[in-house]
């Protein structure tokens, strides 16, 4: 293995692993400040999730949205973990991480369609099934999460789009800078 690649390796890891966190830190304050009941909150926490998926892939994309699930289900004041939930939170990362193989130009279109597609499946689909199935949510409040998504989403879409063309940290993370 050349210096190269470990330098490449340790960056991504040290970046998945500050996605990662990121994540964690925003669940965890959704949890505790912007949860209405058990069934719905306003969270951001699949931002980093679906970013770290569009930089290094589907695999490393469902590490950190699931290692980020799993942290702050247990630093949070309700530590629930609910393994489908975190199945939801892989499925944001590793969807995203699959986008830049469908859609090769690293503009907004690839980043509306990992946006649509976290939130759809993994937010609105998986995750509602895991509230259905631990917390007995209605099968009507997947509409309520299918209009949170829709509006968060469209901020997600937005701040990870303005984030990727920023010249510093966009280049950054495109590894464009050293």
């Amino acid at each position: 293995m050349s210096k190269k690649t470990k330098k490449f390796t340790l960056k991504t890891l040290t970046a998945a692993a500050m996605l990662a966190a990121l994540s964690a830190v925003i669940g965890i304050l959704c949890k505790n400040f912007f949860t209405f009941n058990i069934y719905y909150r306003i969270t951001f926490e699949n931002m980093p999730v679906i970013l770290a998926g569009l930089l290094f892939g589907s695999v490393t994309g469902a590490a950190v949205g699931a290692s980020a699930d799993i942290i702050s289900c247990l630093c949070s004041t309700n530590p629930n973990l609910n393994p489908i939930i975190t199945l939801g939170a892989a499925s944001v990362g590793a969807l995203a991480g699959i986008v830049p193989y469908i859609i090769k130009n690293k503009g907004k279109a690839q980043t509306a369609l990992a946006v649509v597609l976290a939130h759809l499946v993994g937010q609105v689909g998986i995750k509602s099934v895991g509230k259905m199935v631990y917390f007995g949510m209605p099968w009507q409040g997947i509409l309520v999460g299918l209009l949170i998504s829709v509006f968060v989403g469209a901020f997600e879409f937005w701040f990870i789009n303005w984030l990727r063309s920023s010249r510093g940290v966009g280049h950054y993370l495109e590894g464009k800078l050293k």
